[in-house]
């Protein structure tokens, strides 16, 4: 067991060294890769602290052991405020959140710096130390509050994925799902963890290996997963006026930051966004966003937001996209476009992707694609 554990051990040292090899050598970096940075330097440290334990090292775990004994009071914080700086541009964003760290400074103050003077000196110097080991309600307590801030990141990711159809026409470039995925494998692989421990403590019947070295295992996997992803993801910066107020869930017609327009100013909007949908078509350019077509109009985004939101009750999502389906419908009824495919045709019409195209077309005509073309 000791040898697959040192190959996992060192196969997740190489594969973070690689990851930070890479973000560090990135030109441009934006606060998303340097949170990850921190966060696999602090990964390279708990596996480091593992390799230490198994091969007595004890030297190298003393000095790793000091970030490792409260790293579940550090991940969480971390992923959470990682979630939020993909979708918010804000240059004070990691001094607002300095708050979430809190905890772990204190468990170190209380915990850690206690435990590693112990280990060092070879016997329990703090009483209440043997206490808290002899337990595993201070191991339950970090699992759950690092499940918690995994909640709360999963909770984040769907709101701003809401909120995201209000200021893009497609989600292609800004492909987040690859985040979904590291966030439920997150959550899955603690969810995990804590069973383990749960039915070790409520049974007795603990193995003669570390349990730890499963979760290990898995997060050198998902930190692969995350860097390897996280390496190219830019901030998508949602614009702060789409973001609800009072914990309101995003949709049309939600009160937002937004702002108070009068029926003429509404009129001239609507009138002006009108006429550039039908002469320059900018719907047909798959990058369009909120800010763009607001520039086309010669209004701001937040104007035009509140025009598509309230006055119109659409999200710029369904609103791009439904000019996507008409043209789309008007091409497929011209006999010269038979030679091309349907897809081919959502493609020139600015859709990137099969999927939300047909999730696009069925929405607006209640059929698929296929079946409005046979239908004709």
């Amino acid at each position: 067991m000791s040898l697959v554990a040192d190959f996992i051990l060192v196969f997740g040292c190489a594969v973070t060294t690689v990851v930070l090899f890479m973000l560090l050598n990135k030109k441009k970096r934006e606060l998303p890769q340097n949170i990850l940075i921190v966060f696999l330097v602090f990964v390279t440290i708990t596996i480091l602290c593992f390799y230490a334990a198994l091969h007595d090292l004890k030297f190298l775990y003393l000095v790793t052991v000091f970030f490792e004994n409260g790293e579940r009071l550090l991940f969480g914080p971390i992923v959470y405020i990682y979630v939020k700086s993909l979708f918010l541009k804000e240059s004070n964003l990691i001094k607002k959140h300095l708050v979430h760290f809190v905890p772990f400074l204190l468990y170190t103050l209380v915990i850690t710096i206690p435990h590693v003077i112990s280990s060092y000196l070879g016997k329990p110097i703090f009483g209440y130390l043997v206490t808290l080991h002899e337990r595993p309600y201070l191991s339950f307590s970090k699992d759950i509050y690092i499940i918690a801030y995994t909640v709360l990141s999963i909770r984040l990711f769907f709101k701003f994925k809401g909120i995201m159809k209000f200021n893009y026409s497609s989600f292609l470039t800004n492909n987040i799902e690859w985040l979904k995925k590291f966030l439920f494998s997150f959550l899955g692989m603690l969810l995990l963890d804590f069973l383990i421990t749960a039915y070790e403590v409520a049974f007795g019947h603990f193995t003669d290996w570390d349990t730890g070295y499963i979760t290990v295992t898995v997060l050198i996997l998902l930190v692969g997963y995350l860097g390897y992803n996280g390496l190219k993801q830019s901030t998508i910066a949602v614009p702060d006026f789409l973001i609800p107020v009072d914990g309101q869930k995003p949709g049309v017609g939600a009160t937002t930051k937004s702002v108070e327009l009068s029926r003429e100013e509404l009129t001239r909007l609507k009138w002006k966004l009108e006429e550039v949908m039908a002469n320059e078509r900018p719907y047909l350019d798959q990058e369009i966003t909120l800010k763009g077509l607001a520039k086309l109009v010669g209004t701001s985004d937040k104007k035009l937001s509140a025009l598509l939101n309230q006055s119109l009750a659409v999200s710029f999502y369904d609103f791009i996209n439904g000019f996507r389906v008409a043209t789309v419908k008007d091409k497929l009824k011209e006999e010269r476009n038979n030679k091309y495919s349907i897809i081919g045709l959502a493609y020139a019409a600015g859709f990137n992707s099969k999927s939300s195209f047909y999730r696009a077309f069925k929405k607006e005509t209640g059929i698929s694609p296929v079946a409005y073309k046979e239908g004709l």
